[in-house]
């Protein structure tokens, strides 16, 4: 199974395939967040992965880009497991669960489709927190969502030419994805960044109202308003933060995407 890495000097937008990486069980890890609020409903167990394709220039968590760094480590099912079973009361009187986030966490979905596998045997909500990237759409893929309580599907621009600018990279896998998602008719929340710029105009929030219009796997948009928040960590990792001087959108615009996507059926919440 071919799976892919980051090379360590790969630049915005030049995301190279290294070689193969076989799955021996084990996930890399970047992070635990063990009372998460803001990934998914209730309070999260909140697993981040080590590993992304795309080079969002807003990414507040551009220190899990690289598959491999000196503070990654690898954990079994097992052992996340043996965490994940000691807050399960507090996970299930919320109506919270677990979560895997990143990074990517597509590009370990062998190793989440196993973790998901040993939640749900003690019926432990599981979500899925990605931005579309999936390389392999075979018996793996399925099983993992097959055992996913809720997919939160980051689309992070219609328009596959602002897309390229924000990311990198094209938004081609991301929606085909969604379309997958939709044919399985699997419970999916939508992730939108609103990105003064890139993403805070009525024509991007019409195109993403016209593309999960019709979903009906789709009962719910989350807007995420752009924050400056994660910009230290590009510094730490010698790279340039391209959006200074880029603030947070005011209400209005939150305002206002929120009526166009209501327009389409959604509901929106913020």
């Amino acid at each position: 199974m071919q799976t892919y890495t980051i090379t360590p000097d790969a630049k915005p937008g030049q995301a190279q395939a290294v070689g193969h990486r076989h799955y021996q069980g084990k996930g890399i890890v970047h992070s635990i967040e063990s009372c998460g609020t803001v990934d998914g409903p209730g309070l999260r167990y909140v697993l981040f992965l080590q590993g992304c394709l795309m080079r969002c220039l807003y990414c507040h968590n551009r220190d899990t880009w690289d598959l491999h760094t000196d503070v990654a480590k690898e954990m079994t099912v097992p052992e996340v497991m043996k965490q994940v079973m000691a807050y399960r009361h507090y996970l299930r009187a919320t109506g919270g669960g677990v979560t895997v986030t990143g990074g990517e966490p597509l590009l370990q979905y062998e190793f989440v489709r196993d973790w998901f596998t040993a939640c749900r045997e003690h019926d432990i909500h599981t979500c899925l927190d990605t931005n579309g990237y999936a390389l392999h759409y075979d018996e793996i893929l399925d099983d993992m969502l097959d055992h996913t309580s809720l997919v939160m599907l980051d689309l992070k621009q219609i328009d596959p030419e602002i897309h390229k600018v924000l990311v990198g990279i094209p938004n081609t896998k991301t929606l085909k994805f969604a379309k997958h998602l939709a044919e399985r008719k699997q419970p999916t929340r939508v992730r939108y960044v609103i990105v003064p710029g890139y993403t805070d105009d009525e024509r991007s929030a019409n195109l993403l109202g016209e593309f999960i219009g019709d979903m009906e796997n789709v009962e719910t948009v989350e807007l995420l308003p752009y924050h400056e928040l994660g910009a230290h960590k590009w510094e730490l990792c010698g790279d340039e933060y391209k959006l200074k001087g880029v603030h947070p959108p005011p209400k209005e615009t939150v305002l206002k995407i929120k009526e166009i996507l209501e327009g389409y059926g959604k509901n929106i919440i913020y």
